[in-house]
């Protein structure tokens, strides 16, 4: 009578979950039928949230989220960055400390150009899939040019400081990593028109004044660097300090976004 009492009354207390796995026949097919319950229920949710804002799957043929392309682009860029600071190194010869640390300043400038270099290619990275929903198999493959460019810095970085170092050939050093420069400009570009000649990959809160604004901007980059290592030819210091205004310059307009929690 007590147990038949409790069930009626329907009020979720202790004594209904008791009942729920009294070790009776019908106590068993309760429990059987709340564990059913409670193990269907989440599936709706779980398919909702995988496929807000295009980020938890497929959104539609051909288009996959952008997860695992940012998280590759970002490992291949911390590991670029970090591979910098390895080319600082002191001289095998003794002497005084002092003086050792202070003939590396060529290694100093470099790491610090690339440094940023590299910094800034991350925060326009960022910029453009802040604003992308999912991607494509051609926008996989230009990333992973743009990456090979990243990656191939470090190497860059050694030609400019030794060639600053050794006081023999700068202006090759400077024009070689200007040209660097100016290829991976060439795969920024050619990803961020794979990204925009299908709006769909865009997520719908991006503006067509924004998309003009940022193709602007990305195309003056491959002609400037190709400027600054031009300028290599007159003066190595010269496209030194041109590429440092460059690198400032589009850092200081890397332009944010705020994304929803319901856009992804």
């Amino acid at each position: 009578m007590t147990a038949h009492r409790h069930h009626d009354s329907g009020d979720g207390s202790a004594d209904d979950l008791a009942e729920g796995i009294c070790p009776d026949a019908y106590g068993r097919a309760n429990a059987d039928v709340a564990v059913s319950d409670a193990v269907a229920d989440p599936a709706p949710e779980e398919g909702a949230a995988a496929g807000a804002g295009g980020t938890g799957g497929e959104d539609g043929p051909g288009l996959i989220s952008t997860g695992r392309l940012e998280a590759f682009s970002d490992g291949v860029i911390a590991i670029a960055i970090t591979l910098l600071s390895l080319e600082i190194k002191l001289p095998d010869e003794g002497g005084s400390l002092l003086r050792a640390l202070a003939s590396l300043w060529p290694g100093y400038v470099g790491f610090v150009l690339s440094f940023l270099l590299v910094g800034q290619v991350w925060l326009n990275h960022h910029a453009i899939f802040v604003r992308v929903r999912s991607v494509d198999q051609w926008m996989l493959i230009c990333n992973l040019f743009l990456l090979l460019d990243v990656a191939f810095l470090p190497f860059a970085t050694s030609v400019l400081t030794r060639s600053l170092e050794s006081g023999h050939d700068e202006r090759t050093g400077a024009v070689f990593y200007g040209l660097v420069m100016v290829v991976g400009g060439l795969f920024f570009n050619a990803l961020w028109r794979t990204v925009i000649r299908d709006r769909r990959r865009l997520r719908p809160e991006v503006t067509e004044a924004e998309v003009r604004s940022m193709t602007r901007r990305f195309a003056m980059g491959p002609w400037l660097y190709a400027l600054a290592a031009l300028l290599g030819l007159v003066s190595a210091w010269l496209s030194v300090v041109t590429y440092v205004a460059l690198i400032v310059f589009y850092m200081a307009g890397h332009r944010p976004r705020r994304v929803s929690p319901a856009a992804g």
